[in-house]
Order: C-alpha cells, then structure tokens, then sequence
C-alpha cells in the first residue's frame, strides 16, 4: 500500500472559495478589492510593528485580517496598488491559508520574498535567490498537484523580476530551493542528496505555494535571502539577515509596485 501523502484526489473542494468569499467579515473586504482594482499581493515574513515603521502611513494602511483560530493574519494595502501579507512559516499556513483566501477575494498575482538555509557554500550570501524551481519535500503541494520531485515557479513573473533585477544591477541566482516541513530534521545526508538534486537553499513555504498557484489558476514567483548556513555538520546564523530582510521587502515592494503599473 502507498503511503497516504501520494494519493491524489481529483474533484471540487468540499470547503469551496465561494463559501470562504461570502463570510460576513469578507465580502466588505472583496468590495475593496474591486473598486481599487487590486489583484496582486507580496507575501512577506516580518513582525507587523517592523513593517509599519518602514513605511508612511500614507503609502501602507493595515485594511484586513485572515482570522484564524489562534492568530489573525495582518494584510496592508500599499498606496491602493497592491497587498502586503505578513505570512505565517509553513505550507499549510502559508499557501493552503494565506494564498488561498487571498485568491478566493480576488488576488491573482503573488511575489513572495522571504528567508532560507544557504546549503550552497559557493553562492555570496549577501546576493539574492531568484527561485525558478522547488523540491517538494513538505506536505501541502501533493494535495494540488500528482506526485513529482521537482515544481516550477511562474515563468513570467519570474522573468519580471529577473529583469528588474538586472536593470537596478542587482546581484542574483535563478536557482532550485528545497522545501521541507522539519527544518529539525535537516540531516547531513538529506543536505547531501537536496544538493545533488540542485538545491541551493532551503526553506519551508516555495513548493505548497507553486502547487496552490497552479491549481488554482494563478501567478506565482520567489525571492529568497540567506538567513543561515545549512552545512554538514554545522549551522550558523549569517549576520547580515536583519539589514537583508529590511532591504529584499523594500525591493521587492518597489518591483511588485512597478509589476502593477505595467
């Protein structure tokens, strides 16, 4: 018998997106939506007082919240233009809940900028991981798409912000991540084999928000930081992570902003 995670059922959700778009609390928000014509979201990993005191109130508003049962998830308005969602760490929460709510309201686009394991020594860990591929060592992707080693990132969103990249001379990889669920069982051999598969870092969000998007119709690309250094025997937080995620969710933002003018 195979195990339980590599069936793959086929047919509509139970609990469907018209359903999640008609609670009381939500319809007000999709209204919003629509009048500003929003339909592109950055997901990003930051505490809420961090976020709001990088930007003037005059370009970021907090106009929502995905409630959950022990937590509510903050969503900010920047200028009009787009979302910002402070994104929880995980899979589940992250691509099952933010992605999808998000989308059941009308969000079609998503750019994510957010923290790995560096386990590729031969990459600065200052420059940027532009993700075009993920290995699919988590949960939530094999509930939306068949079993497979590998799932991509959207080629055009991807392809956008390479080519920001490039014209604001940003230093960058077009690179393979590895997602796992348990960043405490990132073993010495399983470091080994992600390596050999092509991984450059490792996070825990990149493959269930590629299986989300796709099975849901919508756009999908990731920026990635080096938070620490993932090796064979050894970890080590790098010391610039701090001053890197304040500067990839600037840049990021000032992409997305761009992404929504074009």
């Amino acid at each position: 018998m195979k195990p339980p995670i590599l069936d793959f059922f086929k047919g509509d959700d139970v609990i469907s997106g018209s359903f999640v778009s008609k609670r009381p609390e939500n319809v007000k928000f999709k209204k919003y939506l629509e009048q500003k014509g929003i339909d592109t979201a950055l997901l990003v990993f930051t505490k809420e007082e961090e976020l709001s005191a990088s930007f003037s109130p005059r370009f970021l508003k907090k106009v929502f919240a995905l409630i959950n049962v022990s937590f509510s998830i903050p969503i900010f308005a920047y200028k009009n233009k787009f979302l910002i969602a402070i994104t929880p760490l995980g899979g589940p929460a992250a691509a099952d809940g933010v992605m999808s709510e998000l989308a059941f309201l009308g969000i079609k686009n998503f750019f994510a900028c957010g923290s790995a394991g560096q386990i590729d020594e031969k990459i600065n860990p200052t420059e940027f991981v532009l993700v075009q591929k993920a290995i699919r060592d988590e949960g939530t992707s094999y509930h939306y798409q068949k079993p497979s080693t590998y799932i991509s990132t959207n080629a055009e969103l991807t392809n956008f912000v390479a080519e920001y990249f490039k014209g604001k001379g940003y230093k960058y990889h077009l690179a393979t991540t590895w997602t796992t669920d348990a960043f405490y069982r990132e073993t010495p051999l399983a470091i080994e084999k992600r390596k050999k598969q092509g991984a450059s870092c490792v996070e825990m969000e990149c493959a269930s928000w590629c299986a989300v998007a796709k099975f849901r119709g919508l756009k999908f690309a990731q920026v990635l930081y080096f938070s620490d250094l993932v090796k064979q025997g050894a970890w080590d937080w790098h010391k610039t992570k701090d001053d890197l995620k304040t500067l990839v969710i600037k840049i990021m933002i000032d992409c997305v902003e761009i992404f929504v003018k074009k």
